[in-house]
């Protein structure tokens, strides 16, 4: 496909479903989700629905209604947009750390709140890292650790009532990391 073609496709877009628009903006946008016939995009605090409407979409930011109705090919860049701007200054994004599901010698697989899997690789992480070894950074006093990932920091967050259980889960990831050859810096 030639750069004019890639390029009026971005440009003209015309979907035939809300699925095929979730489709398209899930490969640019992490928290976002399908229900109920309407997109979801989560920001901290700020929630963006998309919902169909004759043939254009109709938007909602926290719950109201915003004037006006979009397009196919606008009502991408808006969205987009409106992750951009809320990620303008994102440095780090908290995950709990019963999120992860897998830790492999090449790194993390974790689910987001729409329970979208997410790899964090410890090459790249260590290539961030403060040494050509070390993919993060934790505190037990706190219950985190911070991964060196090259976009935005993941910082995976231990909860629960029982100290034991975060301990032990705390340990077992501080132990796969060392088994997969890399290290964490402690700050407690």
């Amino acid at each position: 496909m030639k750069d004019n073609e890639k390029l009026y496709k971005v440009y003209h877009r015309n979907y035939k479903s809300i699925e095929e628009l979730y489709d398209d903006l899930s490969d640019a946008i992490l928290n976002i989700g399908l229900e109920n016939n309407k997109i979801i995009i989560h920001y901290y605090s700020d929630t963006l629905e998309i919902e169909p409407c004759h043939l254009r979409y109709r938007t909602y930011l926290n719950g109201k209604k915003e004037s006006g109705e979009w397009e196919d090919q606008d009502i991408y860049f808006y969205a987009v947009e409106f992750v951009h701007e809320q990620q303008k200054g994102l440095t780090e994004l908290e995950m709990n750390d019963t999120s992860i599901i897998q830790i492999t010698n090449e790194g993390i697989t974790y689910a987001d709140e729409f329970d979208r899997k997410h790899f964090i690789s410890f090459e790249d992480c260590a290539m961030n890292g403060p040494t050509a070894s070390c993919v993060a950074e934790r505190d037990i006093t706190k219950w985190y650790f911070k991964f060196y990932s090259s976009s935005i920091s993941i910082k995976f967050v231990f909860r629960g009532l029982f100290a034991f259980k975060k301990r032990k889960r705390f340990e077992a990831l501080r132990q796969a990391i060392i088994d997969s050859g890399y290290t964490s810096y402690d700050l407690s």
